[in-house]
């Protein structure tokens, strides 16, 4: 088992003004929420409950009868008969075919419990990944606020200039144009942030009433920095809840093809009763009975072909399985990797540069020593790498979300 390497990473560097915060939504209790609430997740717990509950109805044990037999009743008067009795009938399916039907329903249940795990661990990732969504709007906005801030100092310097007579109408227009686009790309922000806003409620499964513009959110995230071999991550694909499910999934079917088999055996009826010949109750009786399968050709040999064909139709659904497991994390490694590079190298020389390069040419632009095109080129230049950083880090999240699913660990929290 690998030991991660936890650290702090991203959603860190901007100081995040958000809207009133009257409730803070963690991403642990975001989680919680989508587990309590989620109806698909509900509607698994319940078919649970009914198939832990269906083997009862399984045991192969029919409800006795009771039945009053009289025979022999004459015509004339008083009550003359010959015999009466009453029985207790009970049917009973062969010992083995009831054993077979009954690990087959095991096997399901086994199976359904991993399903619900698959889809617990998809419903974790599909929150997380929602409010790293709202996490990333949020920073984008306030990006979006620092490109209309340079914006406007790049009016403001190209109409000091223009009204001194040391700079021209055309670059005025291009700063006025370049300030009404900022102020654009900061309205489309709100959009994208309500679109994740409400994408995270609905994973969550949170009431329509509850869903409030005065909830906030964390602005920071934990992650674990994961060094782990590429080998070993695949490695992991037939241990995934989705794979074994489908283990027990053939196991049952196995049992299924094995209880139709033995019914080539009979099932058994007993009869207990009690005699009266006329002078009371005083005699007793049993019978044995075996129902005969004579239609077994028929029948059981249409069970048996079902059972096989499932089989065959559940190792497809494996080899399925299998192909997605491993074009999922093998996607998932290899952008998680190239993210990982682009936020350690603007972490580590573009962030500066690019904030310094930024700077300087305002400044150089402001005393006349570099022209219009050199001072968009030096922002454009760093807002650019900042947006970019910004996508890095949010796919970075992502990606190990991805992960997540498949290593079983809390990779992102």
């Amino acid at each position: 088992m690998y030991k991660p390497k936890i650290f702090l990473i991203g959603f860190l560097f901007f100081s995040v003004q958000c809207f009133a915060q009257d409730s803070l939504l963690t991403i642990k209790g975001a989680v919680e929420s989508a587990f309590g609430r989620n109806a698909e997740l509900q509607q698994l717990y319940a078919q649970l409950k009914q198939k832990e509950n269906l083997w009862r109805t399984e045991t192969g044990i029919s409800s006795p009868e009771i039945s009053y037999f009289k025979e022999g009743i004459a015509s004339g008067p008083g009550d003359v008969f010959d015999e009466r009795r009453i029985t207790i009938s009970q049917e009973i399916d062969f010992p083995l075919t009831t054993s077979y039907r009954l690990k087959a329903l095991a096997e399901e249940v086994k199976s359904l419990e991993l399903q619900i795990k698959s889809r617990e661990n998809e419903i974790k990732a599909e929150v997380k990944s929602y409010y790293v969504e709202v996490l990333y709007a949020l920073y984008l906005q306030n990006s979006m606020q620092n490109q209309l801030k340079l914006a406007q100092e790049l009016y403001n310097a190209v109409y000091t200039k223009f009204e001194t007579g040391m700079g021209n109408g055309i670059d005025l227009a291009n700063a006025e144009l370049r300030l009404e686009e900022a102020k654009n790309d900061l309205d489309q922000t709100q959009w994208t942030l309500h679109k994740a806003r409400y994408g995270l409620f609905y994973a969550m499964g949170l009431p329509v009433e509850d869903q409030k513009y005065s909830i906030g959110f964390s602005d920071t995230l934990r992650a674990s920095d994961i060094e782990i071999s590429q080998i070993m991550t695949l490695a992991v694909q037939e241990k995934q809840p989705d794979f074994l499910a489908t283990e027990h999934q053939l196991q049952a079917a196995d049992f299924y093809i094995k209880e139709a088999k033995s019914n080539i055996l009979p099932d058994i009826r007993l009869n207990l009763y009690k005699q009266d010949y006329g002078s009371g109750y005083n005699f007793k009786g049993f019978e044995v009975g075996l129902r005969i399968p004579i239609w077994y050709p028929l029948e059981q040999k249409g069970k048996i072909n079902t059972a096989l064909a499932r089989q065959d139709e559940i190792r497809w659904k494996q080899q399925e399985i299998r192909l997605n497991t491993k074009k999922q994390i093998e996607y998932a490694w290899h952008n998680y990797s190239v993210s990982r590079s682009i936020i350690k190298r603007y972490n580590e020389t573009m962030k500066e540069k690019a904030s310094l390069l930024q700077s300087l040419t305002l400044k150089a632009y402001q005393l006349g020593e570099v022209d219009l095109l050199n001072l968009l080129n030096a922002q454009q230049t760093y807002l650019t790498s900042e947006q970019r950083y910004l996508t890095a880090l949010r796919d970075y999240y992502l990606q190990l979300l991805s992960l997540e699913k498949y290593l079983e660990e809390d990779l992102v929290y």
